[in-house]
Parts: C-alpha cells; sequence; structure tokens
C-alpha cells in the first residue's frame, strides 16, 4: 500500500528552519521518512522536521514531555493490552500527566523509535521505521518487526503533519501474510508544532469496537549529537512510582478535615474520650489538615516538579508525632489518643521518606533540595 502525501494549508516557510534541514547529508544517506517529506523540509515547522528528518549517523533525536491524559476502552480487552505490553506494544496502563520521552535513532534498516511511559511500572513502545519502495513508509513491531503497518502521511500545513495506518500484516522474511479483518486496527495520530514543542494526539480504533486506545500530549524536541551525554531520568521515573501514595495523601486529607470541621467529636466518641472544650481549635486542625490535598494531588499529577512540597509534608509528620510525645507527657491527652497520630502521620513515613531520598538525589543533594532547586 502506497504512502500518501499531501500539501495543504499555508505554503509559506518556518521562519526557523530546521537543523535537519540545514545540515550537508552527502555523506549521511537518508533516512526513512526522507522520501516522503524530504523535499518539504524547509517549509515543515522545526520540531516536525527534526522529529521527522533530523536523526542521521551523525545525531539522534529526543523527545521529552507528557502524555496529559491516556484512555482505554472496553474493560474485556485489558487482558489483550497486558499481552501486547510484554513484547513492547502498546499496555494496559491509563492516566493523566504521564513524563514519556522517545529516543529517535538511525539504524541500517531506517530508524528506530523507542518511546517510554513512566507509569508506575514503566512501559515501553518500540518500533522501528522503514521505507519501501512498493509500501512506502511502514513501520515495524513486535518481536523482530514480526508486525508491520503501513503509514500514510499527509501534510495539513507547514505545523501540523496527519498519520493514518493502512493494513496491518504478518511478516516472515520477504513473505507477507494478510492479518484477518476482525483484528484489523487503524491508528489516527495528528503531530502539530506549537514553538518549539510537538503535540500529539493519536486514536487507536477497531472496525466494530470503535476507539479504543489513545492519547495526547506534548513534547520538547532536541536534536543533538550522538556523542551528547544523555540526560539520565532514571531518578524521575523513579519518583513517579509514589504516584500512587500522594493522590491517597490526597483523598485521606480531603475526607479527615472534612470529618472534622463537619462532625467535630466524632473522633472522641469513637475512643470514649469526652470531647474537647476547644472544639473550635480541633476544627481549626481539620483546617490545616484539609488544605495539604490539594498539595498532595499536585505533587501525585507531578512530583518531579512539586517534589519541595514533600519536605513541608513530612516535616509537619515528624512534628506531629513530637507535639503527641509532649501531651502524653503533660497527661493532657490519653494514649488512645495516638490512632490519629499513627494515621495522620506514621502511616506515611516510609513512603514520604523513600521518595525524599530519590528527589535529593535528583536535585543534587540534600543542600540542593532545601534551597528549592
Amino acid at each position: 500500500m502506497g504512502t500518501d502525501f499531501d500539501w495543504a494549508g499555508s505554503m509559506r516557510p518556518s521562519r526557523k528552519r530546521s537543523g535537519a534541514a540545514d545540515d550537508v547529508r552527502a555523506e549521511t544517506p537518508a533516512g526513512p521518512f526522507a522520501p516522503v517529506l524530504g523535499r518539504y523540509r524547509h517549509r515543515l515547522a522545526r520540531p516536525l522536521a527534526d522529529q521527522f528528518l533530523g536523526a542521521d549517523r551523525l545525531h539522534r533525536v529526543r523527545l521529552d514531555g507528557t502524555m496529559h491524559h491516556i484512555w482505554h476502552r472496553h474493560v474485556w480487552l485489558r487482558p489483550l493490552f497486558s499481552l501486547l505490553a510484554r513484547f513492547d506494544i502498546l499496555f494496559p496502563e491509563s492516566g493523566c500527566d504521564v513524563p514519556a520521552s522517545m529516543t529517535i535513532a538511525r539504524v541500517d534498516e531506517g530508524a528506530t523509535w523507542r518511546r517510554t511511559f513512566a507509569f508506575v511500572k514503566s512501559r515501553r513502545f518500540d518500533a522501528t521505521m522503514r521505507y519501501l519502495p512498493q509500501s512506502g513508509v511502514v513501520e515495524r513491531i513486535g518481536p523482530r518487526g514480526l508486525i508491520e503497518v503501513p503509514w500514510r502521511i499527509r501534510v495539513l500545513a507547514g505545523d501540523a503533519i496527519e498519520i493514518t495506518t493502512g493494513r496491518l500484516q504478518l511478516r516472515a522474511g520477504r513473505l507477507r501474510l494478510p492479518i484477518p479483518g476482525v483484528f484489523q486496527v487503524a491508528v489516527k495520530a495528528v503531530e502539530r508544532a506549537v514553538s518549539e514543542n510537538i503535540s500529539v494526539d493519536l486514536v487507536v480504533s477497531h472496525r466494530f469496537l470503535g476507539a479504543i486506545f489513545g492519547y495526547d500530549g506534548t513534547f520538547a524536541v532536541r536534536r543533538e549529537g550522538l556523542n551528547a551525554t544523555r540526560p539520565n531520568r532514571s531518578e524521575g521515573v523513579w519518583l513517579q512510582r509514589y504516584r500512587s501514595w500522594f493522590y491517597a495523601a490526597a483523598g485521606y486529607n480531603l475526607a479527615w478535615g472534612l470529618l472534622v470541621i463537619v462532625w467535630p467529636v466524632s473522633f472522641f466518641r469513637l475512643i470514649g474520650m469526652p470531647p474537647s472544650n476547644e472544639i473550635a481549635s480541633w476544627q481549626a486542625l481539620g483546617m490545616m489538615v484539609l488544605v495539604y490535598a490539594p498539595a498532595y494531588w499536585w505533587v501525585a499529577r507531578d512530583p518531579l516538579r512539586h517534589r519541595h512540597l514533600v519536605v513541608i509534608a513530612l516535616l509537619g509528620k515528624l512534628l506531629g508525632p513530637l507535639g503527641f510525645l509532649w501531651a502524653l507527657h503533660a497527661h493532657t491527652l490519653p494514649l488512645l489518643f495516638g490512632l490519629t497520630i499513627l494515621t495522620n502521620d506514621c502511616l506515611w513515613w516510609p513512603a514520604f521518606t523513600a521518595f525524599l531520598v530519590k528527589a535529593a538525589r535528583r536535585s543534587g543533594g540534600w543542600r540542593a533540595l532545601l534551597a528549592g532547586r
């Protein structure tokens, strides 16, 4: 199936030319997209030109950013996505604001696209791109590129490209075996250049089930030499593993704070303690706990960016038990009151401490973390 190419919309060249467009490539063979997009390299916005034409034998291209929304439909398809994840083809997870990256590098048979999604368990979605005279651009996925996906590329404007797929085939050497129609899926992706970034919106559809998988995100595009040091994102990925803890903390603080504000005597009745004469002070404590809920939610959404908030949170969870021990020693609070200390503070120590240890490494040390870096 041939690769279509249309030019629609503005024909004005981009003000910023890509490094990929400026390089002389006499020493570096054209990549898989050059036969399709090469003649338009000067009209494509820089991020798009770098992504599709920037990788050669001297350079690779990195995209780093965030998937704002990753979604699935039909819960009963989850086992299928779990199976595909074993072969680095799609995955069963969904979520919002998921850090993601892609590295594009030239290889003898074309170019590799290695995508990484930083869920609690990091997921990969790898492919090899090739240009075949009889088929155009094809994407090979799965073990040894077993599945071959023809691409149709259409340029909507200098800053927008649409990609759709043809019929999937199984590849066995030079043989191409058609996949039955009931197992066929179609992919549609639209990429747009926004300043120096790329926004991507992708949907996977089935003939009978409709849209079953998709994502949208924004990425910074960087073309770099092969000898450039790759950024170490391992600590950032590890921080993502604590997102569920911070979502849980946000929910807990919201529930506990509202309970104390609306029904201030409920806890005292639970432990068989006479209600405090300072109910207003107890409700004020509930308000203080409640206001931490959005902070935990922010950390859960982007742990790397908001890691410094956890320093304040852990400090509060250390001072709370110290205050309780002082009150216990002064006989102003009973031992049973410590139940709220266990759930409000001590329960969260291991996760928060482990998170901050990794966050300190990511910041360059404790001094840098405490300085807000």
